[in-house]
């Protein structure tokens, strides 16, 4: 019984995990279960840790290619936008429909975008999170 309860707790985390958004300069953190990763993550915590998704271009353009890309992709529903700083969108798998929220922070003084990308339900997204950020990584990296 403890550990059905042990289990529940653990899958709900990521429903109870720390609210999204820029605090101070930050995205907010991963809660502790292995369905999120981001770039301002702790340093050696190997479970969350992704690089910043680092461009060559400006700022605004950076912003506004991966705007672009949010606005045309389908199952994809932005729930917040500051114009060329920051981007929170929900992103919808194609066949059961679960909900992965996907943060994307352009700091002021730097040539790199910090992301957070977490699966809303579950507790393990089988890479998937990882895999979406090298997906950005690859669109930002075009010239």
């Amino acid at each position: 019984m403890e550990a059905a309860l042990s289990v529940f707790f653990i899958c709900c985390m990521s429903v109870l995990s720390p609210l999204s958004g820029v605090s101070d300069g930050e995205l907010r953190g991963c809660p502790p279960s292995p369905n999120c990763v981001s770039s301002q993550s702790m340093q050696y915590n190997i479970v969350h840790k992704v690089d910043p998704i680092t461009y060559s271009t400006s700022r605004q353009v950076a912003y506004e290619r991966i705007a672009k890309y949010f606005h045309e992709s389908e199952n994809i529903y932005i729930s917040e936008e500051k114009e060329g700083e920051y981007i929170r969108v929900i992103f919808f798998t194609k066949v059961f429909r679960f909900p992965d929220r996907v943060e994307i922070y352009f700091p002021p003084d730097k040539q790199e975008a910090q992301v957070r990308s977490q699966s809303i339900l579950g507790l393990w997204d089988i890479f998937a999170n990882r895999r979406r950020v090298n997906q950005f990584r690859e669109l930002l990296a075009k010239e």
